[in-house]
């Protein structure tokens, strides 16, 4: 039985991101996950800030393909919002490159990384975590002192190890395209019960000639019309005439971040632990940021030879100060935004269609950070206010 330092399971960027933390410091570390190749098949929309390299030591020339600086927004009726415009707000990146690049980074600093390799079952033992992993129809036993699951939405090491689950699922479908005549800089967000109910669906520019793109939507898990009703309904849009659909996205995305991340031996970090914006999906820069606190505590974990829940709860209190009110509160602007039918979202695209308020989106408009725009915005447009139920207060610092 192979023994390790730390098992990462999960090959994503949060999951790459951790293990080379890990095994640049010697530490004897294997990262395992589930596909054939790195990257594939695609879930993501790939839309970032250029927060994530702040975590990242490669250039960022080698993924980003194109630069968006604004939004047209679409509202059920037709009216159209035009945010930004003046600077790159956003960029678009080959996630599988992205992916690729990272794991790359892992394997350069001494992880071992196998691949078709999926964890069935795991169990505590004798103070570390013994784990089953299927690699090509044989099953292989290690054992590891630390345990740290990436393995994304529907984690399997969150459901052995009894976690608690995601307040909800978004279900995704989308693809990448050609033969389409697009403003390269800006994105395309539709809204409507027909397109995206309970969410929205966008058209992400990914070239710089507006000739190509990736499109997609998610809806609520709850929604009583499918996911391919809904992306029919958005390859009707008049921007979608006569593509061409050259690859095939889809997934789930975790909402409402775990209250627990952490016991003894074990940590989840990423979409496992549902460390995900709630008001647009986007999971890589708030993964990143808790991978760091994630290896850091890790690490410290290592060298004290601790793993008790009492050393590694520390990383749940550093994520949890960062970013965790963030996501609190976008789980109930989530709960707002999920109560509107097509009337109330076309009442208030037209409310906020206005110089003063746009304005105002595109001072403090942050696709990480959505709850800094909260009191510009209803101070500019306080009729806004009349969105917010009785038991959601505000408060400002």
């Amino acid at each position: 039985m192979e023994k390790y330092d730390v098992a990462v399971i999960g090959g994503g960027p949060v999951g790459g991101y951790v293990a080379k933390k890990i095994a640049s410091e010697g530490f004897k570390t294997a990262l395992f996950e589930e596909h054939k190749r790195i990257g594939m098949p695609l879930k993501c929309a790939g839309l970032v800030t250029s927060r994530i390299f702040n975590f990242l030591d490669f250039s960022k020339t080698k993924v980003v393909q194109n630069e968006i600086y604004g939004a047209h927004i679409y509202s059920p009726s037709g009216e159209v919002l035009t945010i930004g415009g003046d600077r790159v707000h956003a960029l678009v990146i080959n996630r599988s490159q992205f992916d690729e690049e990272i794991i790359d980074n892992a394997k350069n600093s001494g992880a071992e990384i196998y691949l078709e390799s999926r964890t069935t079952s795991g169990k505590k033992r004798n103070n570390n975590i013994q784990l089953d992993i299927l690699q090509k129809e044989k099953t292989t036993q290690i054992n590891c002192s630390l345990l740290i699951g990436a393995d994304g939405p529907h984690s399997k090491i969150r459901e052995v190890f009894r976690f608690p689950q995601p307040i909800e699922f978004l279900r995704g479908i989308g693809a990448e395209i050609t033969n389409i005549n697009l403003d390269p800089k800006f994105v395309e967000i539709f809204l409507g019960q027909n397109i995206a109910p309970g969410f929205f669906a966008w058209v992400i520019p990914i070239n710089n000639d507006g000739s190509e793109a990736r499109i997609g939507l998610c809806i609520d898990s709850n929604s009583k019309t499918t996911l391919k009703q809904c992306f029919i309904h958005l390859l009707k849009s008049k921007q979608l005439q006569n593509i061409k659909i050259t690859k095939h996205i889809g997934g789930a995305i975790p909402l409402g971040p775990l209250k627990k991340t952490v016991e003894s031996n074990i940590m989840l970090v990423g979409d496992a632990a549902a460390q995900v914006k709630p008001t647009s999906g986007g999971g890589i820069y708030p993964g990143l940021l808790c991978a760091h606190y994630c290896s850091s505590v890790a690490l410290e974990a290592l060298e004290l030879n601790d793993f008790s829940s009492r050393v590694l709860n520390k990383y749940h209190k550093l994520w949890s100060k960062e970013i965790g009110k963030e996501l609190s509160l976008g789980m109930k602007f989530r709960t707002i935004f999920k109560n509107f039918n097509d009337e109330k979202l076309d009442r208030y695209i037209k409310k906020l269609n206005n110089k003063k308020t746009i304005d105002a989106i595109n001072k403090y408009g942050d696709i990480d950070y959505p709850s800094k725009l909260a009191f510009p915005l209803l101070k500019n447009s306080p009729s806004l206010l009349k969105l917010l139920p009785s038991a959601f207060k505000l408060k400002k610092k």
